[in-house]
């Protein structure tokens, strides 16, 4: 039989081989192109190869042989496992069923006791093994099932004894296999240098050793396996065989002379033998030894696009056109009018990212001494689920905070300017698809700071005009919203004219907010007004969001419905489940109200905002204004996280916006908005010109941080440590380039029941029935991970509506067909509680499952139900309304 591989184009005759393949290379999958079983360990894969056997995933139909129950009319080609889940029912309905094996009369009618007789006697057995009378055998090759269940999946095929490739095996491949662990252990699992050159030379020195004593176990070895055989040598000769073997040193590569014995030397290996992009160091100024890293986009783009798992998704993501929608940069408005991106030809959008962070402890005595400037970018041709993994953020330049304040972000985007001017004009060639595919620049994400001065407007939100969407006065958003139409918006004509002022005019340091050209206006496709979308995460779940909740707390608190104490006592101890319990909120400060803020990161503001109605919502007074603050901004952040929207949506989402404002004011007529205020009544109109919020998002960026931090622990030593980071993260990304997939799979299920549809409860079977009618047997799982996202029995996910409002269904099994996922779900009743902005779930008289498809929720997001009051209570990620 021919084995393909799952991830790449390695195939295989022999399953040992295609098994080592797997573990070398990939996730472990199961072999079989039928099962999409995912496996963490090669436990656990043999495992599943020895209990479910060749069987389980081979069609029913093409098993020639029939069990019976002697108890029943059951009569089907099912494996032992579903057999013994049939006789499981006789058992709990206290039926006595005796054992079906050859040679035994054990009877019981306890299930317990039956099940532990079967795995104490008969743990290990096969068909071959039943009782005669009790299997209908037609044509069946009985030494196929017995070889294949039992020898075949032995623990040879997960030794990596035997031939591990079809290729010739030498010292090279041994050098390889060890060169890939050793640059794994340096910078994927954030070894130090000194601890890998310590086990080196630890491996090394014992290796001498133990080949002593394995050489003289080898000989005992072979001598007994030939007599086995009929066949004797002489003492002599094995001797002989016994020292050639001692000698044939396979690991003399790590010796102190080979090729990886020293730092120095695995470096130059590595270089030599794994696509390491090097990073290029610039002088700032040499006296001052001041110094930057630029790693070249061009050679990254080539190497990615010459990738087939990253060009066939770039071409299918090509497809997905939607109009009337905004579901990805393609349907927005900026997008279409790129003459380079929208063209008929295929092209790559980038999406750059620029961030201070600290290496150090922000608090500690070296804060702002090594703090850094990153350039990061993505392709944004690739699915947004493709391009969140830190393995597929890309690092561009890396430099110290402090030379960007000193020499500008000219000199310092040079390179970068350099390589995209060349991608835009010449592009680069694609050896599958034999010509040059151009590209430029879609956008660049940061926070406000950032975006302002790499694009060269004010830093400071306290001048006039501090927007860089449109000319609005700090004063004016007090008494205007953008909504009405007031404020002038920005378009490359009026930013031009500023810039030609500035020019003319050397004594003013600003017009219109404007101090400068943004240096990535050089090219062609790009420009600065067009080009920096807003910024979900600062705008509102670390601003307006901590800042509103500070302040409807505060009045909360003062109309005496909780207590400080009381609020922290509720949120420490709220029942927090799946996801939520990763990111639940922190407590309140005590002194919050003179903070002017709640504090918290973006994820335990989020979490704090959606389940805050759950935590107190039960002992504030319904149509409290103060409280219908915190729901109307729960409401907007709900429909800034949905991943489509239409026209129809954007304007609700601009009434939202527009009520909640004037709310605030009418609450709290002393407080000014903020400049973040003005910044979301742009949101709807951003949208229609990016795309969602959640396609440019900071959120996975920021994480992109911890590796370089990890790093720095690592290196403990900050002499040029931006060329020290920048060198191990381009070593980092050839070890993933060495890989022959850079993505998960769509689907991973570890742990999965087979059966047949007859063993299983009607109410399940009628549903599978309905969906998949051909189906006989299926794989029930409770646990899987699809796109990333983590899905387990008991969660929430909404599908379909009733009446304009999302229902919801409760995930009872998880089913991988044609390698997409399905649930089996149980459908709620649901009814909207506006003062909690939930949803109560309740079971239902008709008990009636669905099958659904991952595709066809409402969103992607698992949800948990929460108990407030005796009622169940769901409280959505994102906005649900049709």
């Amino acid at each position: 039989m021919r084995w393909l591989c799952k991830c790449c184009t390695y195939f295989s005759e022999n399953r040992r081989r295609i098994i080592e393949h797997y573990r070398r290379n990939c996730p472990l999958p199961c072999i079989y192109s039928d099962c999409h079983l995912v496996f963490r360990s090669q436990q656990s894969l043999k495992n599943h190869l020895r209990q479910h056997g060749v069987s389980q995933h081979e069609p029913i139909g093409h098993l020639n042989f029939k069990i019976n129950c002697q108890l029943c009319d059951f009569n089907e080609s099912v494996t032992i496992k579903q057999y013994f889940s049939h006789l499981g029912k006789h058992l709990k309905s206290k039926e006595t069923v005796t054992c079906p094996f050859n040679h035994c009369s054990f009877k019981s009618s306890v299930y317990s006791t039956f099940t532990s007789h079967k795995s104490r006697f008969h743990n290990n057995v096969t068909l071959q093994d039943l009782k005669s009378e009790l299997v209908l055998q037609t044509n069946v090759n009985e030494e196929h099932l017995v070889g294949q269940v039992q020898s075949d999946i032995g623990d040879a095929e997960f030794s990596g004894v035997e031939n591990i490739t079809e290729h010739e095996v030498n010292t090279d491949t041994v050098q390889a296999r060890l060169a890939s662990l050793l640059l794994r252990l340096q910078t994927v699992l954030h070894v130090s240098k000194t601890a890998v050159q310590q086990i080196v030379t630890e491996f090394s020195s014992e290796f001498r050793d133990i080949g002593v004593l394995v050489g003289e176990l080898n000989k005992n070895t072979l001598d007994k396996a030939l007599r086995q055989h009929g066949c004797t040598i002489d003492e002599s000769t094995l001797n002989i065989v016994k020292d050639t073997l001692c000698q044939a040193n396979h690991f003399s590569c790590i010796s102190e002379g080979g090729s990886l014995g020293t730092d120095k030397r695995r470096l130059s290996f590595f270089k030599e033998n794994f696509s390491v992009i090097n990073p290029v160091e610039f002088v700032l100024d040499l006296s001052s030894k001041r110094t930057f890293v630029y790693v070249s986009i061009l050679g990254v783009l080539q190497v990615l696009l010459n990738r087939g798992d990253v060009l066939d998704r770039v071409l299918e993501e090509r497809q997905k056109l939607q109009s009337g929608h905004y579901a990805s940069f393609s349907d927005a408005s900026y997008c279409k009018e790129n003459p380079l991106i929208s063209g008929e030809d295929l092209s790559i959008s980038l999406g750059l990212y620029i961030d201070d962070f600290e290496v150090c402890n922000p608090l500690g005595t070296s804060r702002k001494k090594h703090k850094l400037c990153a350039i990061y970018w993505v392709i944004a041709n690739l699915p947004v689920r493709d391009r969140s993994s830190l393995s597929t953020i890309y690092l561009a330049a890396l430099c110290k905070s402090q030379d960007v304040k000193t020499f500008g972000y000219s000199p310092i985007v040079q390179p970068l300017l350099r390589d995209l001017k060349l991608l835009e004009n010449q592009g680069i060639y694609i050896n599958r698809l034999g010509t040059s595919v151009r590209g430029t620049v879609l956008y660049i994400s940061s926070d406000n700071l950032g975006a302002h001065s790499f694009a060269g407007f004010q830093e400071s939100f306290n001048v006039d005009k501090f927007c860089r969407f449109c000319l609005a006065g700090r004063k004016d958003i007090q008494t205007c919203s953008v909504r009405s139409g007031a404020f002038v918006l920005r378009t490359r004509e009026s930013h031009n004219l500023d810039l030609s002022e500035l020019k003319d005019n050397v004594t003013l340091k600003s017009v219109n907010g404007v101090k400068r050209d943004c240096v990535l206006n050089e090219l062609q496709y790009f420009h600065c007004i067009t080009g920096f979308p807003p910024d979900f995460l600062h705008d509102l779940l670390e601003g307006i969001v901590p800042f509103e909740l500070c302040l409807c707390l505060k009045k909360l608190i003062e109309n005496k419905y909780f207590t400080v104490d009381h609020l922290n006592t509720a949120i420490q101890h709220f029942p927090y489940k799946f996801s939520d319990k990763t990111n639940c909120p922190q407590i309140i400060p005590v002194n919050f109200h003179l903070v002017g803020t709640i504090g918290g990161n973006g994820h335990e503001n989020w979490t704090l905002l959606r389940l805050l109605p759950l935590i107190i919502g039960e002992v504030v007074p319904e149509n409290d204004n103060a409280w219908s603050v915190i729901l109307e901004l729960k409401d907007i952040v709900e429909i800034l996280v949905s991943s489509s929207f239409t026209e129809e949506s954007l304007s609700y989402l601009e009434a939202k916006i527009f009520e909640h404002r004037k709310l605030l004011i009418e609450v709290f007529p002393d407080v000014k908005l903020k400049p973040k205020h003005h910044f979301l009544e742009h949101y709807p109109g951003l949208i229609r010109c990016f795309g969602p919020v959640v396609d440019f998002w900071t959120f996975r960026f920021e994480a992109k941080h911890s590796f370089f931090k990890k790093a720095a622990r690592d290196l403990n030593n900050f002499k040029n440590i931006v060329l020290s980071l920048a060198n191990k993260h381009q070593l980092m990304l050839a070890y993933f380039f060495d890989m022959p997939c850079l993505y998960k799979p769509a689907v991973e299920v570890e742990r999965a029941t087979y059966s047949s549809l007859e063993n299983l409860s009607t109410l399940v079977k009628q549903a599978i029935q309905h969906k998949f009618s051909h189906l006989t047997t299926v794989s029930l799982a409770t646990t899987a991970f699809i796109h990333g996202t983590k899905y387990l029995k008991g969660m929430f996910v909404s599908f379909g509506s009733t009446s304009g409002l999302p229902d919801f269904c409760q995930i009872l099994y998880i089913v991988v067909v044609d390698n997409k996922a399905f649930f089996i779900l149980q459908p709620f009743s649901t009814w909207y509680l506006d003062h909690f902005r939930c949803f109560e779930v309740c079971s239902t008289d008709d008990l009636q499952l669905v099958v659904v498809e991952h595709a066809e929720l409402n969103h992607y997001a698992p949800l948990s139900a929460y108990t407030v009051q005796g009622r169940h209570l769901v409280s959505p990620k994102a906005s649900l309304l049709h």
